[in-house]
């Protein structure tokens, strides 16, 4: 039996929690944060143990993993005492801050002999995994080019002044780019070795950057152009069947208004966003792959495949959207093997977000 505890009852833990009973051999034993009112709504709902620091449920013998969802600058510290108490490991996307405290997250779970496991990352989606095996399967040819855009509300919704703040592993690009890098590096399947970028600051409300666009170049020659905006007037459902990040139908109505970042005690007042998970395939932007004989891209139940034949549709398996983090560290720690996207792949992927803001702030590419 997995026994995890959940560090961080924020927002991100509400995406969470819902999975924690889906899988077999997986169960939720305790929750840990530094707000009363969180602990005592999670005991309430729960019944379950609840602790007032990451330290105190890491230990408790009756915790063996711990699943960190607290602020990205907290990451490294809650990692780092995680492995200490020889517990593995599972850590919201972007991995750390920085990439020095990528290196140490590392160095601690290899020491302590536990995994290191990059949570939140759409290589689990199902779609994402199919064009992955595809574009690995040669059917197609080589990948040669990936074009990936995302358009949605990230700076319309609450936010505290740490969220924006880049310095802290946090802003709009550090947050949302690490989605789009972990599908088009997946599907790519090579290493990326230069990157030119160019970010766009223009809501005067929000002290962060709102949209993005970055070329990626790999070893091949191949490259992946991704484009991100959070501005909030257009989302990319609109382009995928009106179909979101969590496969639910979205409409194309007013956006919510623009906002100033809010002190703790103004965003946790506020009632909890409404995440409603449809049965579609989720659609994170919209992702079309270019290859020697051919294109692929998502459809409403699974990919596209754009031949001199026409157009094919494959169904993929359902998605398991957030048990997929459990299977994974459960089926790894059973087969005696490392989990996948480890502790490396995260900081990969910090690396290219960090040098995305690298690039736009010296007008020139960056090589990783």
């Amino acid at each position: 039996m997995l026994r995890i505890g959940i560090a961080g009852l924020g927002a991100a833990s509400r995406l969470v929690l819902p999975f924690m009973g889906k899988v077999e051999g997986v169960r939720l034993v305790g929750a840990a944060d530094v707000r009363e009112e969180a602990r005592a709504a999670f005991a309430r709902d729960y019944g379950l143990s609840t602790f007032a620091s990451v330290e105190a449920m890491c230990g408790s013998p009756d915790v063996d993993t711990v699943w960190i969802e607290t602020p990205n600058h907290l990451h490294c510290e809650h990692a780092l005492t995680t492995a200490a108490h020889n517990k593995h490991v599972i850590v919201a996307k972007p991995l750390a801050a920085n990439l020095d405290e990528c290196e140490r997250m590392i160095a601690a779970c290899r020491k302590a002999g536990v995994r290191l496991l990059l949570g939140h990352s759409k290589i689990f989606d199902s779609p994402v995994k199919a064009m992955g095996e595809i574009a690995r399967g040669g059917r197609l040819g080589r990948v040669i080019q990936i074009d990936s855009w995302w358009y949605n509300d990230w700076l319309r919704r609450p936010r505290l002044a740490e969220e924006l703040d880049a310095a802290r592993g946090a802003g709009f690009v550090l947050r949302q780019a690490p989605h789009l890098v972990d599908i088009v590096c997946h599907i790519m399947g090579e290493r990326a070795i230069s990157v030119r970028a160019l970010t766009g600051r223009w809501d005067t409300n929000v002290p962060t950057d709102g949209n993005c666009a970055a070329l990626i170049r790999f070893e091949s020659g191949a490259f992946a152009n991704i484009s991100l905006n959070g501005y909030g007037y257009f989302g990319t459902s609109e382009l995928a069947w009106n179909i979101g990040i969590f496969g639910e139908t979205r409409g194309s109505g007013k956006p919510a208004p623009r906002r100033a970042p809010l002190e703790p005690d103004g965003k946790y007042a506020e009632p909890p966003r409404e995440r409603n998970l449809g049965d579609a395939m989720p659609f994170v932007g919209l992702t079309l792959v270019s290859c020697e004989r051919g294109a692929m891209r998502q459809s409403p139940e699974g990919i596209y495949l754009y031949t001199d034949d026409g157009r094919e549709e494959i169904t993929v398996p359902p998605n398991p959207g957030r048990t997929a983090e459990l299977i994974e560290l459960r089926d790894a720690l059973a087969e005696k093997r490392d989990v996948f996207p480890n502790g490396e792949w995260g900081k990969a992927n910090l690396e290219i977000c960090l040098a995305m803001l690298q690039s736009a702030r010296e007008n020139r590419e960056v090589i990783l």
